[in-house]
């Protein structure tokens, strides 16, 4: 039997191996980033804060044109990344996040805030860096729950206390700018306060404000009981604003 058509066989065999080589060896390029993936969302999990950061310094980041977008992105369980790094207790992500625009009062459906996220779970200083942001300690669920409520369903009472003291603290300072918003407005006050009502006014509003600069480490009484003071100096005034306003007599 001739060995010819078996040596040809081979040698058309060789033949064609550098051409699947040299396909195989082709260099390829990298699929790129799924842009869909919410990146802040993943450092929120990993707690990667030099990761965001670079999403939004570096040009040349692949995410660099999105991540603005992504910061107040909600998952499919309607979590945000600010919403994830408060219940994990990430507090330099959740300074990053805040300071990148996440919305702090911003709430799922049934009105979950990332403050009632971080009360939850007893992250106290993931507490005190959203209420010092704006967080509103005043925000309910669907349930009627605020941040506290839930804090101290979950006894976590460190939570509980210092937002009895920071409630405490902002009703004082409430009060102290509701004073001067009345004092700034003439249509309620034309005709009814005197000049010494609106002297003792601003007195009042100075002295409380120079009392709160000066004690920064005051208690939560200590804010009830100067509340307390303050309305109760205003109070003959404040009376006045029931009354009609009085018209000036012709002479």
């Amino acid at each position: 039997m001739s060995l010819m058509p078996q040596f040809v066989l081979i040698m058309a065999t060789l033949a064609a191996v550098p051409a699947e080589t040299s396909l195989l060896s082709e260099t390829t390029e990298e699929p790129g980033p799924d842009l869909t993936v919410n990146v802040a969302y993943q450092c929120a999990m990993k707690g990667s804060v030099t990761r965001f950061i670079t999403c939004f310094d570096s040009e040349e980041d692949p995410y660099h044109e999105v991540i603005t977008d992504q910061v107040n992105q909600r998952d499919s369980e309607a979590r945000s990344p600010l919403d994830i790094a408060s219940s994990l207790g990430r507090l330099e992500m959740v300074k990053e996040l805040l300071a990148r625009g996440a919305e702090v009062n911003a709430a799922t459906v049934k009105g979950i805030t990332a403050l009632h996220r971080a009360a939850h779970w007893g992250k106290v200083d993931i507490v005190k860096q959203l209420v010092e942001n704006g967080a509103d300690m005043q925000a309910r669920t669907s349930y009627g729950e605020r941040a506290r409520e839930g804090a101290l369903r979950y006894s976590h009472m460190e939570c509980v206390d210092y937002l009895d003291w920071a409630e405490a603290r902002e009703a004082l300072v409430t009060s102290i700018q509701e004073a001067k918003d009345t004092l700034a407005d003439p249509e309620k006050i034309q005709g009814r306060f005197s000049r010494d009502d609106k002297q003792v006014t601003v007195n009042t509003c100075n002295e409380k404000t120079q009392w709160l600069e000066a004690n920064p480490d005051a208690t939560t009484n200590d804010f009830i009981q100067q509340r307390k003071d303050f309305e109760d100096s205003l109070a003959p005034i404040w009376a006045k604003l029931l009354e009609p306003p009085k018209t000036p007599q012709k002479k």
